[in-house]
């Protein structure tokens, strides 16, 4: 009996078996049953050519696949081929093919026939409790960020990126961050841009901006966590983040696409970091624009950014300059926070073009659970990035109090909110 590369997917979806979905554009003159028969074997067992060696042992336990291809439009009569906008494909790959971890899992999913002969974006994994089980996702997630700020009573945080991103020593640095702290902020971090520089290093950061953390403490009574870009090589990013956990940091980012998922996996699993793990999306453009090739960015940096361990994690909305479709910003928010097994909920991040009133925006879309990212809102405020700062502060506890916008701006001493309110719309 021939051992054939198909299958129905009520054979493989509650086994030990990855389920990749991917789009594949229609081109002419090409049979997709037998393409997609030929996807599955090229990125387990063989290759575009027919080679010996293979048995049907192998086919059984090792060949990937196909368990559905969906025509688009869902066509049924050759006469409407030419309608065809391209299809939906499914393909089963054995738990066992593969160690969990990142490196093969791309390689296997976007490795292989992807690079030489099939392009098609992987819009979806569903991986199998098997599977899964081997992540343990967040170390604090969305409930644990809250514990670990002491907020009992759950409202929008607010997460402010220094502005300019770059060009200053770390004393400057520091008076930026005290002028923003004193807004009652809830965290202040590095521009992406900022990593450990000769003229602003790391430790030098944290020394500086903790000081500035805790004198806006003294005047305010809040404390505003400093969180530091550690961005580095592989080999640095772990002792970048325990020199700068031991110096008094609140939280570490990471710039996980460029730096690598597995990055990510390894700082989230290092048992010497306790303090929050925020992953930042630069470079992820490059991944997940393309309508024909890459990753969906639902996929990349909502469920894989959350099984790889971010507490918190960036994107952008759909209220910012960035064309971000709204449908793909709410459910990159879904895959972080929606029930995955033992993984906990990563905090969502919005940034972009975040000011209070795409800040109700945002709130209504995604709820209080949120953190969101301003930076020029804040620095660009013309009374100055402490009022700016407080601007934000006040709407984040608005929205957490479900009060009324129009009253809380008559309110004395909330002038710069009702400033920003009229000046961004």
């Amino acid at each position: 009996m021939d051992i054939l590369p198909v299958t129905l997917p009520e054979t493989v979806f509650e086994n030990d078996y990855i389920i990749a979905t991917y789009y594949y554009k229609s081109q002419q003159g090409i049979d997709v049953y037998e393409k997609a028969k030929s996807f599955a074997i090229g990125q387990t067992l063989g290759t575009w050519l027919p080679v010996p060696g293979i048995t049907d042992e192998m086919k059984i336990k090792y060949g990937g696949k196909v368990t559905a291809i969906y025509d688009i439009p869902p066509i049924e009569l050759a006469n409407d081929e030419d309608t065809l906008a391209g299809h939906i494909i499914q393909i089963a790959f054995p738990d066992k093919n593969f160690p969990p971890n990142f490196p093969m899992l791309f390689t296997t999913l976007l490795g292989n026939d992807v690079s030489t002969s099939a392009q098609v974006k992987l819009i979806d994994i569903k991986f199998s409790k098997n599977y899964l089980s081997y992540f343990r996702g967040p170390r604090l997630g969305k409930d644990g960020i809250y514990k670990y700020l002491g907020i009992e009573k759950r409202r929008p945080l607010i997460l402010n990126m220094i502005k300019p991103c770059i060009g200053f020593d770390a004393k400057t640095g520091a008076d930026l961050f005290y002028s923003v702290a004193l807004g009652k902020i809830d965290f202040i971090k590095d521009d992406e841009l900022l990593g450990d520089t000769q003229y602003s290093s790391i430790l030098d950061r944290v020394k500086f901006y903790t000081r500035a953390a805790m004198k806006a403490y003294e005047a305010t009574g809040f404390l505003t966590k400093y969180c530091v870009n550690i961005t580095d090589s592989p080999e640095k990013i772990i002792e970048n983040a325990q020199k700068a956990q031991e110096a008094g940091a609140g939280a570490l980012m990471v710039n996980f696409i460029a730096a690598g998922m597995s990055t990510l996996k390894t700082l989230s699993e290092n048992k010497s970091i306790n303090i929050p793990v925020f992953g930042h999306y630069a470079s992820a453009g490059a991944m997940v624009e393309s309508p024909y090739c890459g990753i969906s960015s639902n996929l990349l940096l909502g469920k894989l950014a959350r099984i790889a361990g971010a507490d918190a994690c960036l994107f952008s909305s759909p209220y910012s300059t960035y064309p971000i479709l709204k449908r793909r910003y709410l459910q990159i928010a879904d895959a972080l926070t929606l029930n995955l097994e033992n993984i906990k909920s990563t905090m969502p991040i919005i940034g972009g073009g975040v000011h209070p009133n795409s800040a109700i925006k945002i709130t209504k879309d995604l709820g209080k659970e949120i953190i969101l990212a301003s930076g020029g809102a804040i620095f660009g405020h013309p009374h100055g990035p402490t009022k700016g700062a407080l601007a934000m502060s006040r709407i984040a506890e608005a929205l957490g109090n479900d009060s009324d916008i129009g009253s809380v701006i008559q309110e004395e001493g909330n002038e710069s909110l009702k400033l920003a309110l009229e000046l961004w719309k």
